[in-house]
């Protein structure tokens, strides 16, 4: 948990939510903590460690390890944790893209989610997108960016191949970090410039206006998750604030949509689920908007999550206890479904 991504105090709330939950006649866990620096951090055999852990305890325990826990500099491994199986709680660049699980899967070590290649795939959403459309999965119109377009030429071409308003975003940010939904050309060469700072390609997409939902896939069930509608009450959409600051955001579970479109989100969160190669669970984010069309051709898949926020309150567990799982149930699910991998 933790981690060198942005989304850094996120994973220690996931991470400290899965841990103080596992259920105690079949697991014993301990922290790994991962640093802001990449330096992983985690108590020797026998040292005074039993959750449940708060994330606050978590974070001090990064500022000041105990003087008996082992601190190794990633990915110089002189030692490495020794367990059955690794849950990995980290989100975004450095747990989500697929660099953790290639390592773990160097070292034969068995994890929880999705492996190296899946994960990859899910992260990039230039990858996704791409597949989306091989997969006959709807998704709004885009365009990519090269580095050299970066400007005025590449604020032109968006505009010109998508109108406006539009969103921007980079291809690899994770809990809507990185996204600016522009509504004029000034914003849109704002966005251009300051996202494509430190992003290889920009992925710039047609915003479609309508009602957003999520839902999750947990493989072993019979079916996908019940979808969850998201009412975002302060923002153009599912924001990082939206997300994770209380109150900005209504979740609905289960959606309040047409049957017709219920099924159809289900069944496009199996599709995109099996179209990104991913394993054991994810959660495929959409937007459903009824005046493009009738019915369900209003429907759009936006991303999938190959690890979704996990904290008991996050929308993954919601939709798990709408099904019959609580949250202590999912983790073992989730554990017993990664160890068939």
């Amino acid at each position: 948990m933790g981690g060198i991504s942005p989304e850094h105090p996120v994973s220690l709330v996931s991470g400290c939510g899965i841990l103080s939950n596992l259920d105690p006649s079949r697991y014993e866990g301990f922290p790994v903590l991962i640093s802001s620096g990449n330096e992983w951090m985690w108590p020797s055999a026998g040292a005074d460690i039993h959750p449940p852990l708060q994330p606050d305890q978590a974070k001090s325990l990064l500022n000041n390890p105990p003087a008996d826990w082992h601190r190794i500099q990633f990915p110089g491994f002189s030692a490495f944790p020794q367990a059955d199986i690794f849950f990995i709680g980290l989100h975004g660049v450095g747990g989500e893209d697929g660099s953790l699980q290639r390592i773990l899967e160097q070292r034969k070590q068995p994890f929880t989610g999705s492996g190296s290649v899946g994960s990859a795939l899910a992260m990039d959403k230039i990858s996704s997108k791409q597949l989306y459309t091989q997969h006959s999965i709807p998704t709004a119109k885009w365009v990519i960016l090269e580095p050299n377009e970066y400007g005025e030429a590449g604020a032109a071409k968006i505009e010109k191949e998508l109108g406006l308003p539009c969103v921007v975003k980079h291809p690899t940010g994770g809990s809507s970090i990185g996204v600016a939904v522009v509504r004029d050309g000034e914003s849109l060469r704002k966005a251009v410039r300051e996202l494509g700072k430190d992003a290889p390609h920009l992925l710039a997409e047609v915003f479609v206006k309508g009602r957003e939902a999520t839902c999750g896939v947990l493989e072993g069930l019979a079916q996908p998750l019940p979808p969850t509608e998201i009412r975002p009450k302060q923002d153009a959409f599912f924001s990082y604030e939206a997300k994770y600051q209380p109150g900005r955001t209504e979740e609905i579970t289960p959606a309040e949509f047409p049957a017709e479109v219920i099924a159809e989100i289900q069944r496009l969160a199996r599709k995109s689920h099996e179209a990104l190669q991913l394993s054991v669970y994810s959660r495929t984010d959409f937007i459903w908007s009824p005046s493009v069309g009738s019915g369900t051709d209003g429907l759009f898949a936006l991303e999938t999550n190959n690890l979704p926020g996990f904290t008991p309150m996050s929308i993954l567990p919601q939709q798990a206890a709408k099904a019959g799982i609580n949250y202590s149930d999912l983790l073992t699910r989730i554990i017993e479904e990664s160890l068939k991998h």
